[in-house]
Formats: structure tokens, sequence, C-alpha cells
């Protein structure tokens, strides 16, 4: 997760004495370093398509995006004259502040370099697109006024055209997206939580799209079982129910149980050949207004092998009322969270054979994980409801209780999710954790907001007075890790929303694996 840290920055564990390197030496460094970036970033991409007055806007969108990379090539000349005008005092000890405020502009500059990379390469794939569009036989197709102004041309920070979104069918028919996912349900002998989770499910599911019931075990079994034949006939054709029944093994624990019902679940939810995608649910969960608009507008993303997602959740375990504020932010995570994904069948028959038990801890380990990624939301678009009769004892429940359920029906069809794109969300993020104030645990809350974003440094997962366990116990947050990776941690970073602002909980940024 985290790279070696670099030399000029930790030596054996103790920082090195700033002051006891020259003017020379600092700005060798750093011109090294602005040399290679330079490079790097600017002398690539050199595209002559087919010119064409529907692909004007994005030339003049790359256009634009070049103008950006040149002006910040003039401001890496700019420091670069400055710091060999330093060099006529080489052997002068450099002034610590001076130091840093060079270091801190030459991350500023390349940070720039970067966003503007990301985005000039989005407007080129685009570009690419438009002109093979072109070469095509057209055909004249009618178009609802929604679906025709989706197609018009795409803000320069949206994905690439493989991942451009689904867009629903018009007067309530059945969408391809939802056509090709199915909603899986885990249930056991809690009647009355099927009941009303699927009373919500029914006002918010999208035609076409089918639902299997996997019912587990014995007791209850015939008060599920009326709960579920209710349900199947109200849904109809619109929505057709598959009922399943798993059977229980004997001298298993409840962990080990769950693990095969959820195996058996996925199977059947995935055995018809046009199954693309699975929703995962449980009996005692709410969903959102907006929540299957969510996974609908994300699923591009699940489906491009480039992006290399191992699912999409609708669940944040930081998303407590308080630690969050925007229903529309969507983050990358390398944590998988459960309580309402999105699987697709490329990494479904990749994870297989399921495990015997403890299926969720499976899923964060490296070997299943695999360093993929998880979409998920700030506010999240699940609740868990349950009081009686899981797994885990509730010994959650208060906790869970406080998290916030989105209730705003996002228009998620017309939101701009282009930053979602690996290359473009590093760079920001980058960006964002590098322009945080550092400030102590103690003061975190206090100061964000007002002072925009914080960082708070931990050292170390569980060992020691500034790991990440006891720092996320002053914050207020989870400090629960499983396969050396915090919950809803990103790069190692733990982001929560504060009093108009952010504070960022990370590691040094020295180590943080970019």
């Amino acid at each position: 997760m985290y790279k070696t840290p670099v030399k000029g920055k930790r030596n054996s564990g103790r920082p090195l004495s700033l002051s006891s390197l020259t003017i020379s030496q600092v700005s060798a460094l750093i011109l090294t370093g602005l040399a290679l970036v330079t490079f790097h970033q600017v002398t690539h991409l050199s595209v002559h398509p087919d010119s064409s007055s529907s692909s004007s806007s994005l030339r003049g969108s790359d256009s634009s995006l070049q103008s950006r990379i040149d002006l910040n090539k003039h401001e890496i000349s700019s420091l670069h004259s400055t710091l060999l005008s330093l060099r006529e005092d080489a052997d002068a000890p450099v002034d610590l502040a001076q130091w840093q405020d060079a270091v801190k502009e030459r991350d500023e500059i390349i940070t720039g370099l970067q966003i503007a990379d990301a985005e000039r390469k989005a407007a080129l794939a685009q570009l690419h697109a438009v002109v093979d569009q072109k070469k095509k036989p057209k055909k004249k197709v009618a178009q609802p006024a929604a679906v025709a102004q989706a197609a018009a041309p795409l803000p320069v920070q949206a994905p690439p055209a493989a991942a451009l979104p689904v867009q629903p069918s018009p007067n309530g028919a059945a969408s391809s997206w939802a056509s090709s996912t199915a909603l899986l349900i885990f249930t056991y002998k809690r009647a009355d939580y099927l009941t009303r989770t699927l009373d919500k499910i029914a006002t918010v599911i999208p035609p076409g799209m089918s639902v299997v019931i996997s019912q587990d075990g014995e007791p209850g079994a015939a008060d599920v079982a009326s709960v579920i034949a209710t349900y199947k006939s109200k849904f109809g054709e619109r929505n057709p129910v598959t009922h399943v029944k798993h059977t229980q093994k004997q001298g298993e624990n409840g962990y080990q149980l769950l693990s095969q019902h959820y195996g058996f679940g996925l199977e059947n939810a995935f055995a018809p050949a046009g199954t693309s995608r699975v929703i995962v649910l449980e009996e005692d969960i709410d969903v959102a207004p907006d929540f299957f608009k969510f996974f609908e507008r994300l699923s591009p993303y699940l489906d491009d092998p480039n992006e290399d997602l191992l699912c999409i959740s609708a669940w944040n375990d930081n998303g407590m009322r308080g630690y969050v504020s925007d229903e529309k932010k969507i983050v990358r995570s390398d944590f998988f969270p459960g309580l309402g994904w999105m699987l697709s069948r490329p990494t479904y028959e990749g994870l297989l054979p399921w495990p015997r038990g403890y299926w969720d801890d499976w899923m964060r380990e490296p070997p299943q994980r695999r360093g993929r990624e998880i979409l998920r939301p700030e506010i999240s678009r699940t609740f868990h409801f349950g009081q009686k009769g899981g797994t885990s004892g509730n010994i959650y429940s208060s906790y869970l209780d406080s998290i916030q359920l989105n209730v705003a029906d996002v228009d998620w069809a017309q939101e701009d999710v282009g930053y979602l794109e690996r290359d473009v969300y590093d760079a920001r993020f980058k960006q964002r954790v590098l322009s945080a104030q550092v400030v102590d645990a103690g003061s975190a809350k206090q100061r964000a907001g007002s002072n925009g974003d914080v960082l708070v440094e931990y050292r170390g997962l569980s060992n020691g007075g500034s790991c990440f366990e006891r720092v996320a116990k002053q914050l207020g947050i989870m400090d629960n890790i499983k396969a050396n990776v915090p919950r809803t941690a990103y790069k190692g970073v733990v982001e929560f929303a504060w009093n108009g602002g952010y504070i960022f909980v990370a590691p040094p940024v020295a180590e943080i694996s970019w």
C-alpha cells in the first residue's frame, strides 16, 4: 500500500536535518524531479484526426488543456531559473522555510500537470470516438428528447466513450441495464423484516429487473415463503420473482452458514445467461429513493475492464450523521464494505470457488481483491435496520443506527461523474490531500471547515500512540482494519466531512503510494 520512503524524507525512522543540505544540493534535487516530470507529462499525445465540424468543440477543449500544460511549463521554467540563481551561494546552508516553499510549489505544479494531462486524455478519447462514429453508416432512429440531449458532446471531464451511462428507456419500458441486472435478496426467518424491505423496493425498482429471493433454513420458513409469494404476485411480469431455497448444513457456525448461503444465492442469480450484474441485499436493509439510479449510473465503470473495479457499493462505513454532507459525491475506496453492492459476472466468475465461511473478510484479502477498488457514495444509499436475529448478534447496532440514509432522489442520469475516471480522480485526490493543513487529532474538528480541509497523520495501523486505531477513536470514526486496510480508506487515507470541510486521516504523505 505504501511506497518506500524517499531519501531526504526519512532515514532509519528519523527525519534528516535539512539545515545540513546546501542550496546547491536542494536545487539539484528539485530540478532533477521537475525535469523528469516535465519530460514525461508534456511530450506525448499528438493526434491529427480527420477534420470535422462535429469534433470542433472537442478540438477546442484539447487546445485549452494544452494551454494549461504550456502554462505549467512556463511556471516550471520560472522556478528553474530561481533555483539556478541560488547556486551562486552554493555553500550556504539552505533555509528550512525556503526549502519547504520550493518543494510545495514543485508539488502544486506537478499536480496541475497531472490533472491537465488526465483531462486531455479524456478529451482526446472522445475526439477519437466522434471521428470513428462519423465513419460508420448512419441509421435514422427516432429518439426521445431526453436521449437526444444525452447524445450531445460530453463535458471534457466525462469518462471515455466506452464508459458512457446506459440511458433509461422512455415510458416506463425496461432499459437494457435493468433487464441485464438482477436483484438478489437473502432472507432467513424474519418475515416482518423482509416485508419492510420489499415494500420499499417495490416503490423504486425499475421495470424489467428480475428479483431472486434466496431463503435459508427451516425456522419461520412458512411465514417467509408466504411473504415471498405475496410479492411475487405483486411484482408480476414487470419484475419477475424467483424463489430459491437453500438447505443448511448441520454443525456449522453462523458465519459459515451465511457464507454458504451467499454462494448458493449468487450461483442462482447468475444462472441466467443474460444476467451481467447482480445487486446484493439482505432482508433487513432499507434503500434510498435513488438506490437503483445510483447503480445504473456507475455500471459503465464496473463493466469497463480498464477501470478494474471489484464492485460498486451503496454503503459508507463512516457515513454517520454529522460525518457526511454531499449526496452527490462518490469516492474510490480500497475497502470492501458490503451492505448493498453490485457485482459483475466476470468478477464473480473470477472469485470462484466461493469460500465456506467468512465470505466478506475473504473478499477483502489480497488474493481476491487483487488491488481492485470500490466506488461508494459519501451518503449511504442503504440503511441496516435489523435489531434481532443477525449473525453478528447485532454488536454494531448502535453504530448502524447512526448511519445517515440518503433521502434525496438524485437524477443520476444528469450527473457528470467523469471525475471518477481513475487518472482524473487520483490527480485531484492527491491535490486535495497535499493541500490540506496538517493538524493534530485533538484540534482537527475545531479547525476543519473554517480553515478549509485538514489532515491528521497516523503512524502504523495498530501499535503506538499515534497509530490509526487510536487516531480514529479520537475522531469518532471506525477504527476497524481488515487485510491491512482501514475501513473506507483509499491509498491508506480515510476522509470524512466535518463542519463544511473535510478531515483526512493519513499516513505521512511521503509514504503514500500515489
